[in-house]
């Protein structure tokens, strides 16, 4: 009878360890879908006068960690909120109507569990937002929320998560994946799509199978669509560009199809020859060294760019670039 009930206590003493440590994680994961996607609008919100030209813009804020390596660095609780205070600046200086960020944190430890959609949007004078979590989950006390947002200054409705391929079922399975975020935006009379990248940085084969998806959706689509972001890829001809084993890419995938263009290339011709220059203004990565293009802003055929430009800051490892276009 003791030793029944001594292992009985033992047993109550292995579940409650159990729950300690893996409730929150459980927990986390079975709501993480019901909060992939929210919508957020300013209270006494007023929509901007709409104008003839668009400006849009694609950030990778790298967690707000600046130029750290990891994570976890960048500095302490203070040091973040100054960094993103600066980065608030930074955007009302480029002054876009819509900017897509990548790598942003909204409830997430290293950086303070400080949703920076919400601060950006807010210090930068975004009334309309969407949030879409890559990564969502919590081991213990700490949690791992981040991964795209879109910030408006025109009306936004329609948001929804756009579903990738995978880089490995397990990982998606136990924490989550990188995705798209898409919307539309209502410029009075006009209506566009916005499509928020960030492209798996290990694989060109699954970032080849994620353009492909985005083409289609694109083609799909009932509005004109600028499909933007960090997309981990260059195309053949540019400083380390990289194919699949049957010789795709994800960047050539989206230019020969036909549905949007991009500036600085001959979009059916590559090579050297064809290349856009490559001096430092035009590079995205890393800010303070940069060797690649990884970051781009792509439109609608329908669509006529009117600037295309890369700005140099050292807020983040990735440089924002900003495209202002027209459209009927």
């Amino acid at each position: 009878m003791k030793k029944l009930l001594k292992n009985r206590k033992l047993i109550a003493v292995v579940a409650l360890v159990l729950v300690v440590l893996l409730g929150p994680y459980l927990w986390s994961r079975f709501v993480s879908s019901s909060v992939q996607v929210q919508t957020f609008t300013a209270n006494g919100t007023q929509p901007e006068p709409a104008k003839g030209t668009i400006r849009v813009a694609c950030y990778n804020i790298a967690h707000g960690r600046g130029l750290a390596e990891s994570n976890w660095d960048g500095g302490d609780a203070a040091t973040r909120l100054a960094r993103l205070d600066d980065i608030a600046e930074l955007l009302r200086e480029i002054n876009a109507d819509v900017v897509v960020l990548n790598e942003v944190d909204f409830d997430t430890s290293w950086s303070n569990n400080i949703n920076q959609a919400a601060v950006l949007a807010e210090k930068a004078g975004y009334p309309f937002r969407v949030e879409e979590r890559n990564l969502d989950f919590r081991v213990l006390h700490r949690t791992w929320r981040f991964g795209n947002a879109i910030l408006s200054k025109y009306p936004i409705s329609d948001a929804a998560a756009v579903d990738l391929p995978s880089f490995a079922g397990w990982e998606t399975m136990l924490a989550g994946k990188k995705r798209a975020v898409r919307c539309d935006v209502t410029a009075g009379q006009k209506k566009f799509r916005i499509f928020g990248l960030h492209l798996s940085h290990r694989s060109e084969e699954v970032r080849e199978r994620s353009a492909a998806k985005v083409v289609q959706l694109v083609r799909e689509s009932p509005h004109p669509c600028v499909v933007m972001g960090d997309l981990n890829s260059t195309p053949p001809g540019f400083p380390k560009s990289s194919e699949t084993p049957d010789g795709k890419n994800a960047i050539t995938t989206i230019d020969t199809s036909a549905d949007l263009h991009r500036q600085f290339v001959d979009i059916l011709a590559y090579g050297p020859q064809h290349a856009l220059p490559f001096n430092e203004k035009n590079l995205t990565f890393r800010a303070d060294d940069p060797q690649i293009i990884i970051d781009w802003i792509y439109l609608s055929q329908s669509m006529e760019f009117e600037q295309y430009r890369t700005v140099n800051s050292l807020l983040s490892d990735h440089r924002p670039v900003v495209a202002d276009f027209s459209f009927e």
